[in-house]
């Protein structure tokens, strides 16, 4: 009973009054908050920069690359808009673009062609370079474009081009660039027009698209006459180039191989040879070319043949026309071991910069077979074949056919079999149709040789 007291009184009475003003006991509290600089940050933060990065970086890469690959400006300055308006600023914030301008129509010279249907995209594409402030003041650029106007059949819009006034001058080449486009679309008129109006005068160049144009119209006497003209010293013309010479070499060759009925065109020819060497001018591969063919056309290709020697010594590299017209020689006197002889040789052969030699072309390979087959060769004829279609090169149905029948006779008939399916393989559109008859008239069938024996 006292220990119940004793404790009730205890729980009764207050604390004194020192026990009052103590503190009271310390709550847990959280921790203190680390300052935001020294903190790692959240995973969402860090996800948010990382992205940031790489976005920043990819662009910057794509940028890079970009003008790596494009190159559309110098590394001067980029321009101001007010610089591009007023086209005030130096050669050393020209654009790349118009200083590369003739490179990029080179490549696209073989596509214009196509949209000769389109002249009006052609002239989209050509017109803004001509009128362009920034376009160079070369006569390289000019009679590049001259020419891409040629080649779509646009020789007006090369006329138009041409009376342009600077910073395209009006040059020797930029001239010869119109009269070829005049030749080229066969407007022999307004080419001797533009020659005779042309100022200042004419250039060699320039006259050397003149004698061609005279040849071609079947004029050769008239541009001896003018090749004369020119090797006098006595007068305001250029002096000839071998160019020159050489334009009057294929005319006459072309005259004598279509039996003109000039019986002097031999001496001609001559002349203008011996005009070369007293001259002092250096044939070129064409004039080589020329004589070539000559001796090869009156049957001596054996003599053809040294030329090419003297070729090779002089370091004039025979080009495709040097090689086919040695072939077809050799094939026309029905000497079929010396043209195979002569293929090989081309293309052993070894350019300058150490590549392959001449690539034959369809030329080259039909004239091959033709001999072959002729002489009865159809092994040989087998191996220029199959090179032939390796090429996509089909050769014509009948000299084809000539050689299925020639393997078939000689029990070949798989060698045979394997021409046909390469064949079909090579011919497109209406022509495998017609190939496909003209397949269905061979035999190829096993034993269809031995019955017949």
């Amino acid at each position: 009973m006292a220990l119940q007291l004793l404790l009730a009184h205890k729980i009764t009475t207050p604390p004194p009054a020192a026990a009052r003003q103590s503190p009271p006991p310390a709550r847990l509290s959280p921790p203190s908050r680390p300052s935001p600089l020294l903190s790692p940050p959240s995973s969402s933060s860090s996800c948010i920069i990382s992205f940031v990065f790489f976005v920043v970086f990819g662009l910057l890469l794509l940028r890079h690359i970009s003008l790596q690959r494009l190159k559309c400006f110098d590394p001067a300055p980029r321009p101001t808009r007010s610089a591009w308006r007023s086209s005030s600023f130096g050669v050393g914030q020209r654009p790349r673009f118009y200083a590369s301008a003739p490179a990029l129509l080179h490549r696209r010279a073989e596509a214009l062609p196509r949209l000769s249907r389109r002249p009006d995209l052609v002239r989209r594409l050509l017109d803004p370079l001509l009128a362009s402030p920034l376009a160079p003041a070369s006569e390289g650029f000019l009679a590049r474009v001259l020419s891409l106007y040629s080649s779509a059949s646009l020789p007006d819009a090369a006329a138009d081009a041409f009376l342009r006034p600077p910073p395209h001058p009006r040059s020797d080449l930029a001239l010869s660039a119109l009269l070829s486009a005049f030749l080229h679309n066969r407007r022999f008129r307004d080419l001797r027009l533009a020659f005779d109006r042309a100022h200042p005068p004419p250039g060699v160049a320039s006259h050397n698209v003149l004698l061609r144009a005279l040849c071609e119209t079947g004029d050769v006497a008239g541009a001896r006459n003018l090749l004369d003209e020119m090797s006098r010293p006595d007068n305001s013309r250029p002096a000839p180039n071998v160019v020159s010479y050489n334009t009057l070499l294929t005319a006459y060759l072309k005259n004598s191989g279509e039996g003109a009925g000039d019986e002097d065109l031999d001496e001609k020819f001559d002349e203008i040879l011996h005009e070369i060497a007293r001259r002092g001018i250096e044939p070129s591969v064409v004039t080589f070319n020329c004589r070539i063919a000559r001796f090869c056309a009156k049957g001596e290709s054996f003599k053809a043949e040294e030329l090419l020697d003297v070729m090779l010594a002089k370091g004039i590299r025979p080009n495709l026309g040097t090689f086919n017209a040695l072939i077809a020689g050799f094939c026309k006197e029905g000497d079929a071991d010396a043209a195979v002889g002569v293929f090989k040789r081309m293309k052993a052969m070894k350019r300058r910069n150490g590549s392959d030699g001449v690539a034959p072309n369809a030329d080259t390979y039909v004239a091959l077979l033709r001999a072959l087959i002729w002489k009865g060769d159809f092994e040989g004829a087998l191996g220029i074949c199959r090179e032939c279609l390796a090429r996509k090169v089909a050769p014509p149905f009948e000299v084809t056919k000539g050689l299925i029948e020639g393997l078939v006779r000689e029990s070949k008939v798989e060698e045979a079999r394997d021409v046909a399916e390469k064949m079909r393989a090579v011919v497109r559109g209406d022509a495998k149709d017609a190939w496909d008859k003209v397949e269905g008239e061979l035999s190829l069938e096993k034993g269809t040789e031995d019955s017949g024996q």
